[in-house]
């Protein structure tokens, strides 16, 4: 398996140098990493992570996301998109949601990023074809259910298959543990929205 190797950064974002991705979330140094949201409608479309991979296997997470390696800007994370979904898109295709700085520290990853945060709006449900080995499923759960779930108000949010399978009712174990970062993402969602009513 080739190593990969991404920039890392001080905590102003500043980049001091190079390493292999393993050491950077053993070590907690701050790197890059591209987020894109889908929102179809008021719904937003969350992944669940495939069971095999290393970090969170199983869990619901951001619609597509990867690491920017140390060759890359950050228009190249776009390739996460068509890798992970199969769903070719341009940049500008994108609206971004700015830079969101967010950390996790658990037994097994100390993992510091510096988000580039996108949107993209679907005008219809993309045709997904699913990177087996990352992402298990796509699902919807609305806006306004995820924004009371992770601010509290809500202990457990329904979740629906993109195909018209079962909806399941999930509480915050079934995430990753982004909380601080996904009430900050979807109130940018819901301000960009508000802007355009």
């Amino acid at each position: 398996m080739t190593t990969e190797i991404i920039r890392i950064f001080d905590a102003d974002m500043n980049c001091i140098g190079e390493k292999a991705r393993e050491e950077v979330h053993r070590t907690g140094d701050w790197h890059e990493t591209f987020h894109c949201w889908f929102t179809l409608g008021e719904e937003v479309l969350v992944q669940k992570r495939s069971r095999t991979k290393k970090d969170y296997p199983g869990l619901f997470d951001i619609t597509s996301a990867g690491h920017l390696m140390v060759n890359e800007t950050i228009e190249d994370g776009i390739r996460e998109i068509e890798e992970e979904l199969g769903v070719n898109l341009h940049f500008n295709d994108l609206i971004s949601l700015g830079i969101i700085k967010e950390e996790i520290k658990l037994e097994t990853i100390f993992d510091r990023e510096f988000c580039h945060v996108f949107l993209y709006e679907c005008s219809e449900m993309p045709k997904f074809a699913l990177q087996e080995e990352e992402v298990e499923s796509i699902h919807r759960i609305r806006l306004e259910d995820a924004m009371n779930f992770f601010g509290g108000v809500a202990q457990t949010i329904e979740v629906a298959a993109i195909d018209g399978g079962s909806s399941q009712i999930v509480s915050k174990d079934s995430f990753v543990g982004h909380d601080a970062y996904y009430i900050e993402v979807f109130k940018r969602i819901k301000e960009l929205k508000a802007e355009r009513m």
